[in-house]
């Protein structure tokens, strides 16, 4: 009995927290133990409701033994006691009670994990979640606000190579392969003397000369776009031109 108790708990851990959004933004960044812990803490719960909700079924029978036998039209069958027979019934050797919890436990796990308001997310309704998830994270708060703001990033790799462009979309689900897609605008690199930004490819000039967009037909930006993985990330920050070419020119003065 113990072991199937111990088997649902982590299937039911585990099923909720392979399914559930935020719940999976939470395991990929934990390690080792944490992620056992995590995936019991929420079987816990599953079990924790069932135990709950077996309780209520055997108050629901003992009030139904209590009003059959007050009832003069039932009494003369006999005593009613549904609560005792449901607590002395048992299932391939396992007593009534454990089996009704584990299965109010995995109808549980499969509310929550596929028909609940929180498992069907509208596309405002992930927005809304994304954007809470990434506010304890530097690097993705600003490439959600990039992708959310259309805003141009700055992106310096430890090759000293530097691409400023659009995000298209980021990828945090796979530990070892976390990446992001860049729309590139401009591309060069860092002089390995001065440090100074050289550029080398100008992307939006041919954009424009060719009619390219995001959108256009044959060829659109999404052609040049960059994958690139996260471990290879030097820095990253926001690219204002503007502000870029008053900084240069404020350079240049001095």
């Amino acid at each position: 009995m113990g072991t199937a108790i111990f088997m649902v708990l982590m299937v039911c851990g585990y099923w909720y927290t392979s399914r559930d959004l935020s719940t999976r933004f939470k395991i990929k960044r934990s390690f080792g133990w944490d992620v056992y812990f995590l995936v019991a803490l929420y079987g816990c719960i599953f079990v924790l409701q069932g135990v709950i909700a077996t309780g209520l079924t055997w108050l629901i029978l003992l009030a139904v033994s209590a009003t059959l036998n007050v009832l003069p039209q039932f009494a003369a069958f006999g005593h009613h006691h549904y609560q005792i027979e449901f607590m002395t019934w048992s299932f391939l050797g396992i007593q009534a009670p454990v089996v009704v919890m584990l299965s109010f436990a995995v109808l549980f796990c499969l509310y929550r994990s596929n028909w609940a308001p929180s498992a069907r997310l509208s596309s405002s309704g992930r927005q809304r979640l994304y954007k809470r998830l990434t506010r304890s994270n530097g690097v993705e708060g600003i490439l959600y606000q990039c992708m959310e703001e259309g805003e141009l990033a700055w992106v310096t790799l430890k090759s000293r190579r530097i691409y400023i462009g659009m995000i298209h979309t980021a990828s945090f689900d796979n530990t070892t392969a976390n990446n992001l897609v860049l729309i590139p605008m401009l591309s060069g690199y860092r002089s390995s003397k001065s440090l100074e930004l050289c550029i080398e490819h100008n992307y939006s000039a041919w954009y424009a000369k060719h009619n390219i967009t995001l959108t256009s037909e044959p060829r659109s930006a999404m052609i040049f776009r960059k994958v690139i993985l996260l471990d290879q990330i030097e820095s990253l920050s926001l690219f204002d031109p503007a502000s870029a070419m008053a900084l240069q020119m404020h350079a240049d003065e001095k």
